[in-house]
């Protein structure tokens, strides 16, 4: 099953580039044990993070969202993972 969710959030201040919201955001799910390693692939496009990937459970998916959506300079986040039981 594939969903989109979109989220959306603007920042005041200083914009941190694409590449440095990709970097902090894989970061931040190779840290966190609820989402399996190499998983999910993050695009990052105008502040605006794509998630894309296959996670057996719908409680992964929740932990990544919630990793990288209160990254610093994000304006969004774009789910395009699917969820497939192994």
């Amino acid at each position: 099953m594939t969903r989109s969710r979109h989220t959306t959030r603007r920042n005041a201040g200083t914009r941190l580039s694409d590449k440095q919201i990709a970097v902090e955001a894989a970061r931040r799910l190779a840290w966190d044990a609820a989402v399996p390693p190499n998983t999910l692939q993050v695009k990052v496009s105008h502040g605006r993070i794509t998630l894309l990937g296959i996670l057996p459970h719908e409680q992964q998916r929740i932990a990544a969202l919630e990793d990288v959506s209160r990254l610093f300079g994000v304006t969004g986040v774009s789910d395009h993972s699917t969820i497939k039981a192994n």
